[in-house]
């Protein structure tokens, strides 16, 4: 469970790892950033994010890791559309702002009433028990 949202350039997600409903982490790393300024964030089992964190700073050589039940994935480049990795597929749109996990629905309604990302994903860990520890913050721009 997780909560990674994106808008402006800036893709946010918090840090925790939960199994059941046991809280195992508080520091994971769910969000990456090429040299190039693309973003990738990932949610689901740990193995897989870092396996697609792995092919995304690899300049996304061959074939994505398999995405199975849970796992998502989304890469984000300047410019360019938000990809969406899930089960049924790989998804390419355009869209104001985006957010997906077990808080996405109130990182969506955050970001309609104009919250930035890193608050978007603050709202959720308000609400959503599988959203917390801290927020992580990653911009197109980062030096």
């Amino acid at each position: 469970m997780t909560t990674i949202a994106y808008r402006a350039g800036i893709l946010a997600a918090d840090t925790r790892m939960i199994q059941g409903t046991a809280i195992i982490a508080e520091n994971v790393v769910k969000i990456v950033r090429r040299d190039d300024g693309a973003l990738c964030g990932g949610a689901g089992d740990c193995a897989w994010v870092q396996a697609f964190h792995r092919w995304f700073l690899g300049g996304e050589e061959g074939d994505p890791p398999i995405v199975e039940d849970g796992d998502k994935g989304v890469i984000v480049k300047k410019p360019g559309p938000i990809k969406y990795f899930e089960p049924g597929g790989t998804v390419e749109f355009r869209a104001p702002y985006f957010s997906f996990g077990s808080g996405k629905e109130f990182a969506l309604g955050a970001f309609w009433t104009g919250a930035t990302a890193k608050e978007a994903v603050q709202a959720a860990m308000h609400f959503d028990p599988g959203t917390g520890g801290r927020v992580m913050v990653l911009s197109h721009d980062q030096g």
